[in-house]
């Protein structure tokens, strides 16, 4: 059995794609640059919009206007936030219930801020199973590299090979990967089977239950 499990949140454990998608084209659109597409926004959504956004096409943007770009971003999607538009993927809270109970300690391991993530998870009540968050704004490596999970090891004596990364985009498990741990995609987030069998995950599911079968039993 692992003993520690780090999560992504949006697209692993919860589905914020019209949310994501409404966030930050209104935000392009309120910085009059070129609205992006859906697909290419949700494309990106396991990075922190400090990377992402310029390769939606923010690159030209000097610095002051780009923190003019986040803030319109944050606050459309702190306004947004609601039961409606963060919901929880069938099966989650079971599972999380379920490795809780059976002494694996749970962490998310983000691209959002810290206090955003917390906010979500309390919209979706599943804030109580989890020990501790990383989000953006705690590490200095973001996923891809594999500096938050190091970082989040270290901090909390875990040894490598009794932690498991799980998410749904071929950030975090290139991550999970550059790190050592085993790593499980989802494939029911933003990238689909295809691109996430490039990335070598340890495990592929389709489903919820899958998790505690594979992080408890084996």
């Amino acid at each position: 059995m692992k003993k520690a499990a780090f999560f992504d949140f949006d697209g692993t454990l919860a589905n914020t794609e019209k949310l994501s998608v409404l966030a930050t084209q209104q935000a392009f659109k309120q910085a009059n640059l070129p609205v992006p597409d859906a697909q290419d926004i949700l494309h990106y959504q396991g990075v922190p919009i400090e990377t992402s956004f310029s390769k939606l096409g923010a690159k030209d943007l000097n610095s002051s206007e780009l923190q003019i770009l986040y803030t319109y971003f944050r606050a459309a999607y702190q306004n947004g936030e609601s039961e409606d538009t963060i919901t929880a993927f069938p099966g989650i809270a079971s599972a999380l219930a379920q490795l809780q109970t059976a002494g694996v300690e749970l962490f998310i391991m983000t691209s959002k801020k810290s206090a955003v993530a917390q906010r979500n998870l309390a919209i979706l009540d599943i804030n109580q199973y989890f020990s501790d968050i990383y989000g953006s704004d705690r590490v200095v490596a973001f996923k891809p590299l594999p500096g938050g999970l190091l970082q989040a090891m270290r901090e909390h004596n875990i040894d490598y090979r009794q932690a498991v990364m799980i998410g749904d985009a071929t950030f975090d498990i290139d991550a999970g990967n550059a790190a050592g741990i085993d790593t499980i995609a989802v494939t029911w987030g933003s990238h689909d089977q295809a691109i996430l069998e490039k990335s070598r995950p340890n495990y592929l599911i389709s489903d919820a239950k899958q998790l505690t079968e594979i992080i408890i039993n084996e």
